[in-house]
């Protein structure tokens, strides 16, 4: 798409927080993520809300791209460029909105998935029709919500060693790991981290937070451990769970 200059184009995912001369505005769409399951060649109706809770009323127009992996990253593609284009089937009831300030408005969505469809997500946009200032200059932006699509049982991931950052007087005690969703379906693990000292005692523990990761795609987890560790050295043992299915990611670190 194209705007002519001087506007700017900012796209965002669930929410947005602009600027003006008089005070923040923001806008919210719910849900954010839509994550589905089914068969191919199926139809799904879902419900959008966007939230504008700015001082001005605002238009905006719909529509689907679909969300491929290159290279462990995502990329959005414009509707129809895909042999098997679920952002195509996009019907948008109404295609076009007006939210008055400080008041809501839905739009419903349906999507048929092809029946040997390839991509497992799908992003539904509001595209503002309505110019905000940002930084001083006019801007449209974007909020879109993201729907996966799950269809088989083939879920599986790859992790690397989990890393340990000790902590210091400034950082918290920190993990990480870099995950691969090797399987054939969308999966967001999660998990919890175990710290045990030096006499077999566990002293703490640390949620890693969840991360929604596409077929093919990388994404780091991680989990901080916010209180204060006595001098010595720990165990880490961590488990993770990528829908039903047991990961384990274990380590030592050594707090000066």
């Amino acid at each position: 798409m194209s705007f002519s200059s001087p506007l700017r184009v900012l796209t965002l995912f669930s929410w947005a927080l602009l600027a003006t001369a008089a005070q923040a505005q923001s806008f919210t769409l719910s849900p954010a993520v839509v994550p589905l399951k089914g068969d191919f060649g199926q139809s799904t109706t879902q419900t959008l809300t966007l939230r504008n809770d700015s001082d001005m009323p605002m238009s905006f127009a719909l529509e689907a791209r679909d969300v491929v992996v290159r290279d462990g990253q995502r990329e959005f593609v414009e509707a129809g460029k895909l042999p098997e284009s679920v952002a195509a089937s996009a019907v948008f009831t109404p295609n076009r909105i007006d939210v008055p300030a400080h008041s809501n408005a839905s739009v419903s969505v349906l999507l048929t998935l092809p029946s040997n469809m390839r991509t497992r997500a799908v992003a539904a946009y509001f595209r503002s029709l309505t110019p905000v200032m940002q930084n001083g200059r006019p801007a449209l932006f974007s909020l879109g919500a993201l729907f996966t699509f799950t269809m088989s049982e083939r879920i599986e991931i790859t992790h690397e060693t989990l890393q340990i950052d000790p902590p210091s007087n400034s950082k918290t005690l920190r993990l990480h790991s870099t995950l691969l969703n090797s399987g054939d379906e969308p999966v967001v693990p999660a998990g919890m981290a175990v710290l045990i000292d030096s006499h077999g005692r566990m002293v703490g523990k640390a949620a890693f937070a969840p991360k929604r990761l596409l077929p093919g795609e990388k994404g780091v987890l991680e989990a901080n451990y916010p209180g204060e560790l006595p001098a010595g050295t720990y165990r880490v043992v961590s488990t993770l769970d990528a829908a039903g299915r047991a990961y384990s990611l274990n380590g030592s670190v050594v707090v000066p």
